[in-house]
């Protein structure tokens, strides 16, 4: 028997191919396999497409210990900036980085305020993208801990996509820091229950995301 540490669907990751089989077989093993889902919802995924295993387990995402701690320090209201904060990494398909780039170009169109907002890429350096309406995306790149709470505490809007049944964990935590988070459903996975501040979408494409940041900058108080 072993332990199955199981963070994502990885045959996902791929095309229908022989990767895709190939990692689909590692969840079919004869072996007696104990697995640990990282999220119920990713586990009641596995469960829904028939997957068996030994024996299942499923942790739940926390709140990383040096963020619990600079959340704790804020007072009661936040004062919010406008900045949209993004999760940006073009190398991982899986969080669709030229999406969410296209709803901001589809927004800056037609939002008649879009110059007034400040806009950050994290979670991968990449080269900085101006917009049409010629604002530009900023990319921080991976934060520390420190730089990730500030622009969290910060930032009033967010754009986080994972195109697979795991959570995610950035759009958690910009809702948790108060952000105004765009997430997309996959499959039985919905985060809109987590807390008021995230929005979920189930048809995700540029105009709907465009449609859903015109409605959370309007609504822009500073706090």
């Amino acid at each position: 028997p072993y332990v199955y540490f199981i963070q994502d669907y990885e045959p996902g990751f791929y095309a229908w191919s022989t990767r895709y089989l190939l990692a689909d077989a590692t969840y079919k093993t004869d072996n007696d396999v104990i697995a640990i889902f990282n999220s119920l919802l990713l586990k009641e995924y596995f469960d829904n497409w028939g997957y068996k295993f030994k024996y299942s387990f499923a942790f739940e995402p926390v709140l990383n210990n040096s963020l619990k701690e600079s959340l704790l320090k804020l007072e009661k209201v936040i004062e919010k900036e406008k900045k949209i904060l993004i999760y940006g990494r073009p190398s991982t398909d899986r969080n669709a980085f030229s999406l969410i780039v296209a709803a901001l170009n589809k927004w800056a169109a037609i939002y008649k305020d879009a110059g007034e907002w400040e806009i950050y890429s994290a979670g991968e350096q990449h080269s900085d993208i101006m917009l049409d309406n010629g604002n530009i995306i900023h990319s921080v790149g991976k934060l520390t801990i420190e730089e990730y709470a500030n622009i969290l505490t910060k930032s009033y809007a967010g754009i986080s996509l994972m195109v697979s049944p795991h959570p995610s964990y950035p759009p958690l935590e910009m809702a948790t820091f108060g952000v105004k988070v765009i997430t997309n459903t996959f499959c039985n996975k919905d985060l809109a229950d987590f807390n008021s501040n995230i929005v979920s979408i189930n048809k995700t494409n540029p105009t709907t995301i465009a449609t859903e940041l015109i409605k959370i900058c309007d609504g822009y108080s500073g706090s």
